[in-house]
């Protein structure tokens, strides 16, 4: 299993912010050799919330609010990532060089609570015909740029060891369609002619 390593590129097609548009795709388009990750936050009743995504060494990935697309280059490869706000989500990842990847990142109600919640976008899904409704009107913008990339979450280390034990114990707990929910396969990355065909 492959640490979290951010790589801090420099692309063309990775300029400032900009809104997602329906026809504009450039931004997603994985470099070669690399794959993009875009995690989406795009509920409105979440504006106020921040989730923190982070890799079992407990260091900050990404930090996804307010109707964002964030784009986290990252090497080919397996990775876990944990998804956190109320409470903590695992994810699994397998990653192939020149494709990109998408989890919509949201809050659920839960009885009297909310819960954080991750979609991995599979291809050929319900989410995955969705993705572009998902992609629109989200600001995109890029690891690199996110203060929170590559810092250990040392202020509240303990708390974050709990989440990350409760999440593993959902994951080990859950049957395969569960976890299969939770995980994304070499195969559900888009190239960059499938990203224009959205």
């Amino acid at each position: 299993m492959l640490s979290f390593s951010l790589l801090l590129v420099t692309l063309g097609t990775l300029g400032p912010l900009a809104h997602a548009a329906a026809d504009e795709f450039s931004p997603f388009v994985a470099p070669e050799g690399q794959a993009l990750v875009v995690l989406i936050q795009n509920e409105r009743n979440d504006r106020g919330t921040t989730f923190v995504v982070f890799d079992p060494d407990k260091k900050c990935v990404a930090s996804v609010g307010g109707r964002t697309a964030e784009i986290v280059p990252m090497n080919p490869g397996k990775y876990t990532l944990y998804v956190s706000a109320y409470n903590t989500r695992r994810i699994e990842l397998d990653l192939a060089a020149g494709r990109t990847y998408f989890v919509r990142i949201y809050a659920r109600d839960r009885f009297a609570t909310r819960v954080t919640e991750a979609t991995p976008v599979h291809r050929g899904s319900a989410a995955y015909m969705r993705l572009k409704t998902w992609l629109d009107g989200a600001m995109v913008t890029h690891s690199h740029d996110d203060q929170c990339v590559g810092k250990p979450l040392d202020k509240r280390r303990d708390r974050t060891q709990k989440k990350i034990m409760e999440a593993n114990v959902d994951w080990k707990d859950g049957d395969d369609a569960f976890r299969a929910q939770y995980t994304l396969s070499k195969d559900d990355g888009l190239s960059a002619d499938e990203l224009g065909m959205l």
